[in-house]
């Protein structure tokens, strides 16, 4: 929505949900979180959604704006399809988030806070 950045991230690339990648039409799913510490393009992994969904899922922070700055792990925004999709508990629970290692394919540590916010 325009209240939350449009329709596109950062960069002006399109956003990918949740819904799309499940489907199998998006390579990741975009997610908004502080600038800082979180490059463009940052890959995560969330655990729970992983284990709810069962497969791996891949997260990219491509979006920030006001309300992440300064907010480190404790504030994420997952893109969702649509206000019933934001809406799961899953996704506005505390969550387990791990920053993949791009080279080895490994997440590193998990980290500190949590994250319990929805892109809607």
């Amino acid at each position: 929505s325009l209240l939350e950045g449009g329709f596109v991230d950062r960069k002006g690339k399109p956003l990918r949900t949740l819904q799309a990648y499940l489907e199998g039409t998006a390579d990741y799913v975009s997610v908004a979180m502080d600038s800082i510490p979180f490059a463009y393009g940052t890959r995560l992994r969330i655990r729970e959604l992983e284990a709810k969904h069962g497969k791996p899922i891949t997260f990219r922070v491509v979006g920030t704006g006001g309300a992440f700055r300064n907010k480190g792990t404790t504030r994420m925004d997952i893109c969702t399809a649509n206000e019933k999709a934001s809406l799961d508990p899953n996704i506005n629970g505390k969550l387990t988030v791990d920053v993949v290692d791009e080279a080895g394919d490994e997440p590193l540590p998990s980290l500190d806070g949590g994250a319990d916010d929805a892109l809607r």
